[in-house]
């Protein structure tokens, strides 16, 4: 089992910014361009959505559904699922953007010391799992190793966390709820994530109730809200110690403001 980690990024609850955050208009895209303009805008923690390619390659993409081509403005490719890797690369987002890869992003991470990455895999069969993290592991050792001290993997269920720790003892972990049909009780959920080290609970709005709040935050398990996009909200999580994923939101460390 991991040993207690050291206090995360998340502590002080910095937003986090959703699908590499918000461009000209454009939110979601997982771009390269919308990673290093949202940096350059002082954000530090980016969650991002990770699948792999027809033939093994880990990139950023929230799925391969013909919707999500046209919400990405791009032709959709005539497969069902995933697409060869150079065939993503070469698809423009919106007409523009630079699609990435995993290895586009450690590079990233590498030129920014500062910059955390969640990941958003999607999966939690053992084998597709496996496939992403191992990957995921292999990638970021050839770059630089601490690289992944700053990568927060998000689990979905308690077996997913055995299986990315079969990879990588990463320092601090989110257990996001969005797969969850039935939650277990606020007590059982803190209890098990505190005896596994998770540094944080993620959930939609209408999980986080004040019962299972109190319940984590006793326990020292932070609790991040998703996906929140009006100020008024963003702040009345704050004044409760709850963060914010958002598409767009900026705290400026008074308050939170849109585009």
């Amino acid at each position: 089992m991991s040993k207690k980690p050291a206090q995360s990024i998340l502590h002080d609850l910095p937003v986090v910014v959703h699908g590499l955050g918000f461009i000209e208009g454009h939110y979601v895209t997982n771009s390269l361009d919308a990673l290093l303009v949202n940096y350059k805008r002082g954000f530090r923690v980016f969650e991002i959505d990770l699948n792999m390619t027809s033939d093994g390659h880990l990139v950023a993409r929230h799925d391969w559904t013909p919707g999500h081509y046209q919400y990405l403005g791009q032709a959709y490719q005539p497969v069902a699922g995933p697409i060869l890797f150079e065939t993503f690369m070469s698809l423009k987002i919106h007409g523009k953007y630079q699609p990435a890869s995993w290895e586009d992003i450690l590079q990233v991470m590498k030129e920014h010391p500062d910059l955390y990455v969640i990941t958003d895999t999607k999966e939690r069969d053992k084998n597709q799992v496996n496939q992403t993290f191992s990957y995921l592991v292999k990638a970021a050792k050839k770059v630089d190793p601490k690289i992944l001290d700053r990568v927060i993997p998000q689990i979905y269920d308690p077996a997913m966390l055995s299986y990315i720790q079969s990879h990588y003892d990463f320092k601090h972990i989110i257990y996001t709820l969005y797969h969850h049909i039935n939650i277990q009780s606020p007590e059982q959920l803190a209890d098990w994530s505190a005896r596994n080290h998770i540094t944080a609970v993620a959930a939609f709005p209408f999980r986080l109730k004040d019962d299972m709040r109190t319940a984590l935050q006793k326990r020292g398990i932070l609790v991040y809200a998703h996906t929140i996009n009006d100020p008024a909200e963003a702040a009345a999580y704050r004044t409760q110690g709850i963060g914010i994923y958002t598409d767009y939101l900026f705290y400026d460390g008074i308050s939170f403001v849109g585009p």
